[in-house]
């Protein structure tokens, strides 16, 4: 009786291990979320002007035309709007691959991602969802495009 008794007490100790575990990277998640939301505010806010895009875009665009700098920022935008739908589990890795090949399609898009491809591989860190994020980011800006794309 004894013996059934620790086992069970065992298990409750080991169910609620597992849980607060579970909340902990539920927390986790939760916050890179917000912050991934805050980042496309601030992006759209930089948007609207000018200086605030200087800043926003960096110093390898410091003295590039405004559109070129309002471009930069638009697919900082869309591929942070990416991320958060690939962390919240809104898109399938199928899905993903595609929206990066066709946001990468462009010149503009590659010229994109060699700028900031670097910044974003910096902040990836030991996250296996934000490596495999840069990863179907990568093989998209690899893939070979048509002459009528470049």
């Amino acid at each position: 009786m004894l013996i059934l008794f620790g086992l069970l007490l065992a298990g409750v100790v080991a169910t609620l291990w597992v849980y607060v575990l579970q909340r902990r990277e539920h927390h986790r998640e939760s916050l890179r979320a917000t912050v991934l939301k805050v980042q496309v505010d601030l992006l759209r806010e930089a948007a609207g002007d000018l200086e605030l895009a200087r800043v926003a875009a960096g110093p390898q665009l410091a003295d590039a035309e405004p559109d070129e700098v309002r471009g930069h920022l638009y697919l900082d935008a869309q591929v942070t709007v990416l991320e958060l739908q690939w962390r919240t589990g809104a898109l399938s890795e199928a899905h993903l691959r595609a929206h990066a090949a066709a946001l990468l399609s462009s010149e503009a898009g590659r010229r994109y991602w060699r700028r900031a491809r670097d910044i974003r591989a910096a902040a990836v860190g030991e996250d296996a969802k934000a490596r495999a994020f840069h990863r179907a980011l990568d093989a998209a800006h690899q893939e070979p495009q048509p002459a009528a794309a470049r």
